[in-house]
């Protein structure tokens, strides 16, 4: 009976049934994964945050979208870089209810954000009253001198016998940055450079620390 609802739903919706993962996959939203109560658990984090990306992006390099987002929302959106924090499922689709706004069993997730985009209207009231939390990358990240001296100690730091210490920590922090600009975080260096595209970002990262790329295994590019 399960199979046949889902194949039913499969038609209406033009959802993609992943049976190797057992995972929804709708036009809108990166993987959901459904619980019993066919709400998206398996994918929040333990932040209620459930992320539309495949990599993560890190949480100093996101903001909190306002009513006045709309367009910007939108755009994130598209790129794949929103990201959004449920409340309390039952009382989001008591609100849904209330307002007129869709409240199906399955796919609640994606018919909400589907209602919120609908126009700039739809998006206000859900930014200001359904207590839906949306996360959007920050325009632009400083990074510190005092961060970069950081960076630089863990770069430098060597066993007595020469082999570097610390490059594991070093490597997961750049591999932060590049996520950042990935998502479209402009990154300025408090030197002066101004990292805007991820070709800038490896061009200084090897420029700055040109002996990682040889020198570890797991350099940052490799995010397994």
């Amino acid at each position: 009976m399960g199979a046949i609802f889902l194949n039913i739903y499969f038609r209406e919706s033009r959802l993609e049934i992943s049976a190797e993962r057992n995972v929804l996959f709708s036009g809108i939203l990166s993987p959901i994964g459904l619980g019993g109560n066919g709400t998206a658990n398996d994918r929040i984090d333990e932040q209620g945050m459930m992320p539309m990306t495949k990599s993560n992006i890190p949480a100093w390099a996101m903001r909190t979208a306002t009513a006045e987002d709309y367009g910007i929302v939108q755009d994130s959106h598209s790129r794949g870089t929103m990201q959004v924090r449920w409340p309390d499922l039952s009382a989001l689709r008591r609100w849904t209810k209330l307002h007129g706004w869709p409240t199906p069993w399955f796919g609640y997730e994606t018919a909400f954000l589907a209602k919120m985009f609908e126009s700039p209207i739809t998006f206000t009231q859900a930014i200001n009253e359904s207590s839906v939390e949306i996360q959007i990358p920050q325009p632009e990240y400083t990074l510190s001198d005092a961060r970069l001296q950081e960076f630089d100690s863990l770069y430098a730091q060597r066993s007595p016998s020469g082999q570097p210490l610390s490059w594991g920590i070093l490597v997961e922090n750049l591999r932060e940055l590049r996520r950042a600009v990935e998502a479209g975080v402009v990154v300025q260096v408090e030197d002066g450079q101004r990292i805007q595209t991820w070709q800038e970002f490896y061009a200084w990262a090897h420029g700055r620390y040109h002996m990682l790329e040889d020198g570890y295994d797991r350099w940052i590019g490799d995010d397994n």
